[in-house]
């Protein structure tokens, strides 16, 4: 009876996890829609190695443009863009499978609802072209990663997709070993920079050799912007734009710190400076959401996984409800993001997504 009961349970396991992400796909794509911009991108793959002499830059985000060209497609933009945003459900599947491996099914199920209602599920949506989404997939395989072997892989194909982020993604991940005492964190950590230099190193070099000069990259054109300018990306949009970073989330980060200096002292430390670091890096950009979203999120995730892990006789009672009380609030709480000191709504995106599922 024994031997058959155990299979039967890991079968409804299984089926539960499998629902859980598909439960997450409908939610956001209800909740957020499909962008319609980021036609650039479109453009791009039909071509990613064509020759520019003063190329613009994100023509360093070979990437995910890469993959469509290689697998032919290109011929109509809204196959395109949820081929992009499916690198973004890769990434919720593969958070409940190293997830589902260190907590219980309503530990899991409170983690796919922070990953499901966060910024960085919303800027994935409306922002579908962009390669943030395959960032997202790359960012939580990493941090879960064991192998440093893995770890350079991962690493190398991140530096394919946005540079400047990718930098402070993988040293994020880096002090995070080493903060939570991971096993083989130093070999892990030398394999990130070994690999993060050969990605660098191959995407500039295939650039080159294709005959793409970038008239100004990523980090000239944040180098670019004058102070008073970034100071109002800030100011113009008022108090808003500290909700549109990390919409309630705020509400219990507290808390999971709480909980983090029970399981390691420095793990606290280590996970305020990762948004330290997303905060410094955020600042000097134009779309403030979507990069501290990005840049943010991963850390903040691994971080809640490590807390609901903490064995029972060392949980703390309130760190579940209130992370409840977070989702629960950006469920009822306007969705806005900032770009260029301005806020938007999502209702270009919904409305696209409506146009697509209605009768023609």
């Amino acid at each position: 009876m024994s031997t058959t009961a155990a299979p039967a349970s890991s079968a409804r396991q299984r089926l539960a996890r499998v629902l859980l992400v598909l439960a997450a796909i409908v939610a956001g794509l209800a909740t957020y829609g499909l962008g319609n911009g980021g036609t650039f991108y479109f453009r791009l793959a039909a071509a990613p190695f064509a020759p520019a002499e003063h190329g613009p830059y994100y023509r360093e985000s070979l990437l995910h443009v890469g993959l469509a060209r290689a697998l032919g497609l290109t011929g109509d933009i809204d196959v395109f863009r949820f081929f992009v945003l499916s690198f973004f459900w890769l990434g919720l599947a593969r958070l409940v499978v190293v997830a589902s491996r260190r907590l219980s099914l309503a530990d899991l199920a409170l983690v796919v609802l922070v990953a499901t209602f966060h910024p960085a599920a919303m800027i994935a949506h409306s922002w579908t072209c962009h390669p943030d989404a395959l960032t997202y997939l790359l960012t939580i395989t990493l941090l879960f990663a064991r192998h440093p072997l893995a770890c350079a892989g991962i690493a190398a194909l991140g530096a394919w997709t946005h540079l400047p982020m990718w930098l402070v993604l993988c040293a994020s991940a880096i002090v995070l070993w080493f903060a939570f005492a991971e096993p083989r964190a130093r070999p892990r950590a030398l394999a990130v920079l070994a690999g993060l230099l050969v990605g660098a190193v191959t995407c500039k070099l295939a650039l080159h050799l294709c005959g793409i000069g970038l008239a100004e990259d990523r980090f000239a054109a944040a180098a670019a912007h004058p102070l008073p300018v970034l100071l109002r990306y800030w100011t113009d949009p008022g108090w808003p734009i500290l909700y549109t970073l990390s919409f309630a989330h705020f509400v219990w980060l507290p808390s999971l710190l709480l909980v983090l200096r029970r399981l390691a002292p420095r793990a606290v430390l280590g996970l305020l400076i990762t948004q330290a670091l997303a905060l410094g890096a955020t600042f000097f950009t134009e779309d403030t959401t979507r990069v501290f979203a990005f840049l943010a999120f991963g850390p903040l995730i691994y971080g809640l996984v490590r807390a609901l892990e903490v064995p029972a006789p060392h949980r703390a009672y309130y760190l579940r409800p209130l992370v409840l009380v977070g989702v629960l609030v950006t469920l009822a709480a306007p969705k806005t993001f900032a770009w260029k000191g301005r806020l938007h709504d999502l209702d270009a995106p919904r409305a696209h997504l409506r146009s697509l599922l209605s009768p023609r």
